[in-house]
């Protein structure tokens, strides 16, 4: 079986969840098909592929299109079946209807409308002429329930780095993605200036300012994120550029929390945090908002602590507790290393690994 794996978003040194996900998938297929990713190529790969990677738009790119068996891949321009008897599983892990619906607000401007207009129709499509739906949680389903075709759940998954060196953690409370509009950044600088007023020395590190995909940088969000940090005074910082993809995790394992706050919304309700899963690899105990899949998960697992909307004392609380209760920390560090071959990149693509086996026996037969 010939897979094409193809993303819109970069793959190269600095990826985000999109460039991630895509990476991964195409290895852990490439373990059982002869596969290719397509992708907008930045840079040096993270790592040497099993597969071949070829960049959008281009001869080569288009042509592995149209000869693979099977298509994988969010909807997106240019992704769609292009003979008959080939077969398409859409990714739809990232709700992207509900981020643009934050992003543009209640007042969209008529260019936003036909974007959001655009999406809306590429959504509908998948449902409609997929073969095979991916989603990342149990309650995504309930957002395409008039679909035709299976539906399978594919969340995020752990890299398997083997157990780290030991390691001195520093009083750093890390925001490891972005900062979007659904996201509550504001939040975690009040609670950090307040818990430093306690006398808790500990300070908020942004992983990254723009995003690699360029196409998505807001001049907006980075003169907030500038207004954050100077109103953090010495207690905020940020790094000047998206870290390296392979750099990200010996900066979590530097840090004594992994924080991610959002806004009561219905994307934080179906999103998953992909940055989740890069704590859960680095053993980093966790402070998130209620609501929506990591907060489902460090309540269950007891991961770290999971936080009211927008309540920076409770925040100030949480990082107050994970930086000082031992016996709390190491339970919570014990219980994230418990969990991470539940999310290995071999364990969460099973499902879509055994779908495509089953295409290839019944054509076989």
């Amino acid at each position: 079986m010939n897979i094409v794996v193809h993303t819109p978003d970069v793959v190269g040194e600095r990826m985000a969840g999109p460039g991630i996900r895509a990476w991964h998938l195409a290895g852990e297929l490439a373990k059982h098909f002869t596969v290719t990713l397509i992708c907008k190529r930045e840079g040096e790969l993270p790592a040497p592929a099993s597969f071949s990677v070829a960049a959008r738009r281009v001869v080569e790119a288009n042509a592995r299109i149209r000869e693979a068996d099977v298509l994988i891949g969010q909807p997106a321009r240019g992704f769609r079946r292009q003979r008959r008897g080939q077969r398409i599983v859409y990714d739809l892990f990232d709700p992207v209807l509900l981020e643009l619906n934050e992003m543009y607000g209640r007042h969209p401007s008529m260019r936003q409308r036909i974007h959001i207009e655009a999406e809306r129709w590429r959504v509908r499509r998948a449902v409609a002429t997929g073969d095979l739906l991916v989603v990342a949680t149990k309650k995504q389903r309930e957002l395409y329930r008039g679909a035709q075709c299976p539906i399978i759940e594919v969340p995020f998954g752990v890299e398997d780095f083997g157990a780290p060196a030991p390691q001195e953690r520093e009083n750093i409370v890390l925001w490891g993605g972005g900062i979007w509009e659904w996201l509550d950044p504001a939040t975690a600088v009040e609670a950090i200036i307040a818990v430093n007023r306690r006398g808790i020395d500990c300070r908020l590190l942004f992983l990254g300012r723009a995003r690699p995909n360029q196409h998505t940088v807001d001049r907006r969000r980075e003169d907030r994120l500038d207004e954050w940090i100077t109103a953090g005074g010495a207690f905020v910082e940020a790094n000047d550029s998206w870290m390296p993809y392979n750099s990200r995790l010996s900066w979590l394992r530097r840090s004594k929390v992994a924080i991610m706050l959002h806004r009561p919304t219905a994307e934080a309700a179906y999103s998953i945090r992909t940055r989740l899963f890069d704590a859960i690899a680095a053993a980093v105990p966790v402070i998130t908002t209620e609501e929506g899949f990591a907060a489902e998960l460090v309540a269950a697992e007891e991961l770290g602590i999971v936080v009211p909307p927008s309540d920076a004392p409770a925040v100030a609380d949480a990082i107050a507790k994970l930086m000082t209760d031992d016996a709390f920390y190491a339970r919570c560090v014990s219980n994230l290393i418990r969990i991470q071959p539940r999310f290995g990149w071999a364990a969460v693509t099973r499902p879509l690994i055994e779908a495509v086996k089953q295409w290839q026996r019944q054509r076989d037969n």
